[in-house]
């Protein structure tokens, strides 16, 4: 007899499939596919206005029940006061997993919940507000109507979703229920809300069972929300609040756990009760090459002028997205923001970076650097421009291609970024939005990834670089020190080179080495007959700035390719989604059977 597969919610302002802002869109996801042949899960959302489209692309169905009330929308909104709120509930098969999305069925309650940009500060408190009392009341209507579909764990993903939880846990509470919860913080961002805000949230006191050190205990809200502040503070953040009501406490790295989640989430409070749980990545390289190549058949035979298609290399698909293909997008980068669209329209003007959805190419290609991510401090992509100058006047070619996600928390950087792409028009190219024209044409070109973080729990898009045979300058912090390994310690097995934050000279010399390393592997790839110790090899060899890296190509002239080929090795042997999933499996077991302290 086959046993019946435990019952996992998953809340989450992000879903890939739904819609992401960045990497923590595809952790849910792709935990949630790997995952579904042992439990049954069902992840819950804000619809962040995407309902008319997934009726487009998956089966669905609208749960019969809506949720209504009043409710003083003046706390996070000074167009509201005293509103009605209406939310409907849709539940969509997203690959094999069920999602859940919560929608406003009325003009005020739409503005909020259904808002495309999904964290827009206009709107999120509203957001996390209706999501929360969306959750409450779904509960109490399946507790009296449908049980059984009640989970025996929750899993939360960062902080937006901890108050749909303590409410949860409550309504349970009074029905006579405990139910574990597991939050996975991703990227601490210390938000703080009165203590109004939780009621206002329909928070109440109810007391709810927490784990602590000496055992369980139970709180009432007003309780927690006070254990939670440290001595300095007025105000908690939501995260050691979520923290303090879970089971378990997770990140996506070891040196993230240690480093910023055990000392900022509770300290004592929550050490004895927290894990790790590694991102992953299932990009194939063969299966990506093939699907570039197909889908831009027709422009790569109009662009070399043939009549028949054939299998392109990697340089021939370079030149193409450089001088062609950037400057001919099938459609213009994808931006929700108003914001950011005037941000934008502000400092265009005709210049290279956008104009009306369209880049101006390159006049020639070059060697390729790719950076990729959300705009903000946390990336570091100031390194990169302050490192240009130098980098140019020893490889006055290289090209520089940023696929970088506008905010409307980050319009000051769009303007500043801008300027660098004036002053070096043949070297710079930015694309605001996401461009799926390009996206993965640009990480089979790319020859060079930055991941220059200031500070990065896990990050993905080194994942997907590597997976991608790209070797990699990352910063010595979070999770990028456990995923990347430096060649200059470990040179059989290296995937890259590891630098200090902040450093632009630092960068400046590991970009040099590692395109310099890639000049000679291009040569003796043209010319198989140039050995090691001919004169014109010998003089690139001796522009590379880090004695390792040339002691490295003085020994096999192949090196680069080397790097390369130990990327895509690296993510296939311990960053598959499978092998990741494999231990938030076992942790799931063990939460749900009682044994918290992993």
């Amino acid at each position: 007899m086959t046993e019946t597969k435990k019952k996992v919610w998953i809340f989450t302002f992000e879903y890939a499939g739904v819609v992401k802002v960045g990497g923590l869109g595809e952790v849910p996801a792709n935990q949630a596919k790997h995952l579904s042949n042992y439990f049954d899960i069902t992840a819950f959302m804000p619809s962040h206005g995407q309902i008319q489209k997934l009726k487009e692309r998956y089966p669905w169905v609208k749960i019969a029940y809506s949720c209504s009330g009043l409710i003083n929308a003046s706390y996070f909104s000074n167009k509201y006061s005293e509103s009605f709120y209406q939310i409907s509930y849709y539940q969509f098969e997203v690959g094999n997993v069920k999602v859940v999305v919560l929608a406003g069925d009325n003009e005020f309650t739409s503005r909020f919940i259904d808002d495309r940009t999904v964290y827009n500060p206009d709107t999120i408190m509203g957001k996390i507000c209706l999501f929360t009392i969306g959750i409450r009341s779904l509960v109490k209507f399946f507790l009296e109507n449908e049980s059984h579909l009640i989970p025996e764990l929750v899993h939360m993903h960062d902080y937006h979703v901890v108050m749909s939880f303590i409410s949860m846990k409550q309504i349970l509470t009074q029905n006579g229920l405990e139910i574990p919860a597991i939050i996975t913080i991703h990227l601490l961002t210390y938000p703080r809300y009165e203590f109004f805000f939780y009621t206002l949230c329909g928070i109440d006191n109810t007391p709810i069972k927490i784990v602590l050190s000496k055992g369980p205990q139970s709180l009432r809200i007003d309780e927690i929300f006070h254990l939670a502040k440290y001595p300095e503070e007025a105000i908690p953040t939501v995260e050691r609040i979520g923290a303090i009501v879970s089971d378990l406490v997770t990140t996506v790295s070891e040196s993230y756990l240690k480093s910023d989640i055990i000392p900022n989430c509770g300290k004592e409070l929550i050490e004895f009760k927290t894990d790790f749980i590694w991102d992953g990545c299932d990009w194939e390289y063969e299966d990506i090459f093939k699907e570039v190549t197909k889908n831009h058949q027709i422009e790569l035979m109009n662009y070399f002028n043939t009549q028949i298609s054939h299998n392109y290399t990697r340089e021939e698909l370079k030149k193409f997205l450089l001088e062609y293909k950037i400057g001919n997008l099938v459609q213009s980068p994808l931006i929700s923001s108003q914001r950011v669209l005037e941000a934008i329209n502000e400092i265009s003007n005709g210049n290279p970076f956008i104009k009306n959805g369209n880049i101006k190419a390159f006049s020639e290609a070059g060697p390729l650097v790719l950076t990729t991510g959300r705009i903000s401090p946390q990336k570091g992509f100031e390194t990169i421009f302050e490192a240009i100058p130098d980098i140019i006047e020893r490889i006055p070619n290289v090209k520089f291609l940023f696929l970088i996600l506008p905010t409307d928390y980050s319009l000051n950087e769009i303007k500043s970024y801008s300027k660098y792409v004036k002053e070096f028009p043949n070297n710079i190219r930015i694309i605001f939005g996401v461009a799926p024209d390009i996206f993965y044409l640009g990480h089979i070109c790319a020859d060079v990834y930055c991941a220059l973080s200031r500070w990065e729990p896990f990050g993905i898009m080194a994942l997907e670089a590597m997976a991608s045979k790209i070797p990699i300058i990352a910063t010595k912090v979070g999770g990028l020190q456990e995923t990347i390994i430096d060649l200059r310690y470990y040179s059989d097995i290296g995937t890259g080179i590891l630098i200090d934050k902040d450093n632009p000279k630092h960068f400046a010399n590991a970009l040099i080495s590692l395109l310099k390393a890639l000049e000679v592997f291009e040569k003796v790839k043209l010319t198989p007959d140039h050995t090691i110790f001919n004169p014109e090899l010998l003089m690139i060899i001796n522009q590379i700035p880090d004695e390792v890296v040339k002691s490295n190509v003085l020994l096999n002239s192949n090196y680069y390719n080397k790097i390369q080929e130990n990327c895509y090795k690296r993510v296939k042997k311990n960053f598959t989604w499978k092998k990741v999933s494999q231990k938030l499996s076992d942790l799931y077991f063990k939460v749900i059977h009682g044994n918290r302290s992993v």
